[in-house]
C-alpha cells in the first residue's frame, strides 16, 4: 500500500510565507510529522521576533544545522522564518539524516523553492541549504563544515541507545557560544539523557510551556535550550 499522504500548504509564516510538505512513511519513521516537530515548527514561527533579534542570530554568515531531520520541513520552516524577517540571508543550513531518508528531504526542499536555495536550484535572494548524509557521533558532516552556530532537532533521544552519539555530535559540532534547540517527547527521553548531558559538559533549560501554542502546553512535550558549560556562563 501507499502511505504516501499528499498534504500540500501545511504552515504559513506571518501570512505570507506558506510552507509545503508533503508525509511519506515508506522511508520510515522519520518520513512523517510527529507532533514535537509541529511544536518546535510553530515555536519558530510564534517567537520569530525575538529569536532573529538574538545576538546569535546578528552572525555574519551563520551556520546552522538539524540533526536527524527526517523530512526537511522543520528546516524549512526555520528558513522561511529567517527569509520573512530577512535575517541571516546569508547563512548556511546543513539538513541532515541518514541516506535513506535524504530524498524526502530533497523533495521538500524542491516543494519550497520560494523559500529556499539549494545546489540543485540556486536563488541568492533565498536561504541556502545543503542536504548531507551524517550519522551521529562522526566528526563532520562535510569538509566545508566543522562548528555550527545553531543546532536543533526534533523526536531526537527516543531511545536510550541514541542517546552517547547525539551527545557526541553536540560536543563535536558546538562552539562555546553555540546554542542548540532540542523537542522531545518527555515520555520517551528518559532523565538518563539529560543526566549524560550534564557530565558532558552541557548546561540546559526548558523553556516555559507558555512559550509553546495552547495545544501543546501541559503535555509530555518540552523544548530544551542546550549550551556548553563554560566558566562565562
Amino acid at each position: 500500500s501507499d502511505h504516501r499522504s499528499k498534504s500540500g500548504p501545511l504552515l504559513v509564516v506571518n501570512d505570507s510565507i506558506t510552507v509545503h510538505f508533503d508525509e511519506d512513511w515508506d522511508v520510515g519513521l522519520g518520513g512523517g510529522l510527529w507532533s514535537t516537530g509541529l511544536a518546535l515548527a510553530h515555536y519558530f514561527v510564534d517567537h520569530s521576533s525575538f529569536i532573529t533579534s538574538t545576538k546569535l542570530f546578528k552572525k555574519d554568515k551563520m551556520k546552522i544545522v538539524e540533526l536527524g531531520s527526517g523530512n526537511g520541513f522543520l528546516s524549512v520552516v526555520l528558513a522561511a522564518v529567517l527569509l520573512d524577517r530577512r535575517c541571516c540571508l546569508d547563512a548556511e543550513l546543513y539538513v541532515t539524516d541518514l541516506r535513506d531518508h535524504l530524498e524526502l528531504i530533497r523533495r521538500t526542499i524542491r516543494e519550497n523553492k520560494h523559500i529556499v536555495s539549494s545546489d540543485e536550484i540556486h536563488r541568492a535572494d533565498r536561504i541556502n541549504v545543503k542536504v548531507a548524509e551524517y550519522s551521529w557521533g562522526m566528526n563532520a558532516i562535510d569538509a566545508e563544515s566543522d562548528k555550527f552556530d545553531f543546532i536543533f532537532g526534533s523526536d531526537v533521544a527516543y531511545r536510550d541507545y541514541l542517546h552517547a552519539p547525539l551527545i557526541a555530535s553536540l560536543s563535536r559540532l558546538s562552539h562555546d557560544h553555540t546554542i542548540s534547540l532540542i523537542g522531545v517527547t518527555m515520555a520517551d527521553t528518559k532523565p538518563k539523557f539529560f543526566e549524560a548531558l550534564g557530565r558532558a559538559g552541557f548546561k540546559y533549560t526548558r523553556l516555559s510551556d507558555g512559550l509553546m501554542r495552547p495545544e501543546f502546553r501541559g503535555t509530555t512535550f518540552g523544548i530544551f535550550a542546550i549550551q556548553k558549560k563554560t566558566k562565562r556562563n
